[in-house]
């Protein structure tokens, strides 16, 4: 294979980011990162990551897309967290739309479902001590449980209707 690489440190660099690639998947910044953390100067940081990219072999959308799709069900797992976990490995805002975009198409209620998931995990502890037929009460374990949700990413809306669910769910069974 020709790499065709003018600056004087750029086949090494080109090396180094090649043994990255071949143990997994990075994004554009991560492998620049990689290289200037190698001690590559800037020209040949940037001549490596350009004849990746032009090959395919890095590729930001990509890599939000797969990104998405392997964590988006994972419990508890908000819009905001998974948004942030994309921008933490340096992907820009078009791609990580994009991503969320087309995970929203594909699966319509993914967070909503993950809210309640994390709940249904939370619920026998949430509501211990508590006499669910007391308003009071029943408003603390809402409270309770919206707080827990806001506090992992989840908006307003999602935690509501993740709440509202829940407390529907236990006027419906019998108590413990």
């Amino acid at each position: 294979m020709s790499l065709h690489l003018v600056a004087s440190a750029a086949p090494d660099a080109a090396e180094a980011g090649l043994k990255l690639l071949d143990r997994r998947a990075v994004t554009e910044t991560q492998m620049r990162q990689h290289l200037a953390g190698k001690g590559f100067e800037a020209a040949a940081v940037n001549e490596a990551v350009a004849l990746f990219t032009a090959r395919g072999w890095i590729a930001d959308g990509d890599y939000a897309g797969e990104m998405v799709r392997q964590r988006f069900a994972k419990p508890g797992l908000s819009r905001a967290k998974l948004r942030a976990d994309m921008e933490k490995r340096g992907l820009d805002s078009p791609e990580v739309d994009a991503a969320l975009a087309a995970l929203d198409q594909e699966f319509p209620q993914w967070e909503a479902q993950n809210a309640w998931n994390l709940l249904e995990g939370k619920l026998v502890g949430a509501r211990r001590g508590l006499d669910l037929d007391c308003a009071p009460d029943r408003r603390k374990l809402q409270a309770k449980l919206w707080r827990y949700l806001a506090t992992r990413g989840f908006d307003s809306d999602i935690s509501r209707q993740a709440v509202r669910r829940v407390l529907d769910t236990i006027t419906e069974a019998p108590h413990e």
